[in-house]
């Protein structure tokens, strides 16, 4: 691969690179904005617990949502980078999460997947990121991220809500990426009521779904979507 240009990264924003260029049978130099990524390994009170490779930014919200899809929630958290490890220094203590009976317009689920998409710099500089937010029942988006990492994406999206003090019972997710088991299970741990993406779900995501009481939708794009679980959270008139 030809690319020349500062290929140094820590804040998560594009770089750009030098490239060749060809088009309508023209070769020629051009600018191109490609992602920033990062691996890192999470030691947790001195113990290496899980390896990310992601977007190097919103990374205290990261170690926040992979603490509450297990259960925890920090009572105090201190989150530093050193040579590729993200070292958290946490007092934790249990929480659960519980999926509430909230429901949900077609029309504002649509709008969410559209915000999605508005939102989505990122991805329009690069064509290399997820999306993801969460947005409540008046349809209101609340928080949006974005990460090379479709897990990542989510992991720091349910960390900005459980800082916050948010409720991830009670508020639905819009999401750009395919709906697998991995990214079900993540969503289920923190009691999701309404999952939905642009993209297509998998047979494990949707049994998941069923079994987890969770409502699931795909293919929300250009007006229309299909739900593959629990059609009740949805108001279609």
């Amino acid at each position: 691969m030809y690319a020349r240009g500062a290929l140094g990264g820590g804040s998560g924003l594009p770089v750009e690179v030098e490239a060749l260029c060809f088009r309508d049978g023209v070769l020629s130099r051009c600018r191109d904005k490609v992602a920033v990524e990062e691996s890192y390994e999470l030691w947790l009170n001195g113990s290496r617990v899980a390896t990310f490779t992601c977007t190097p930014d919103g990374l205290e919200e990261l170690v926040y949502g992979y603490l509450a899809e297990r259960g925890y929630k920090p009572r105090s958290l201190k989150v530093s980078v050193d040579q590729g490890r993200l070292v958290a220094e946490a007092e934790l203590e249990r929480i659960s999460f519980t999926r509430k009976s909230v429901r949900f317009r077609a029309e504002h689920i649509l709008k969410a997947l559209e915000a999605l998409a508005a939102l989505g710099t990122g991805f329009r500089e690069t064509g290399a990121l997820h999306g993801a937010l969460y947005f409540n029942e008046r349809g209101e988006v609340l928080s949006h991220v974005e990460d090379i990492s479709r897990h990542c994406a989510v992991d720091k999206l349910i960390g900005h809500l459980v800082k916050s003090g948010g409720d991830p019972g009670s508020v639905g997710f819009a999401l750009s990426c395919r709906l697998t088991s991995s990214i079900v299970e993540k969503l289920s741990s923190v009691g999701a009521p309404l999952v939905a993406s642009k993209a297509a779900p998998t047979i494990q995501g949707i049994r998941l779904a069923e079994k987890a009481g969770m409502t699931l939708l795909g293919f929300v794009r250009g007006g229309r979507f299909n739900v593959y679980t629990h059609p009740e959270r949805v108001v279609f008139l």
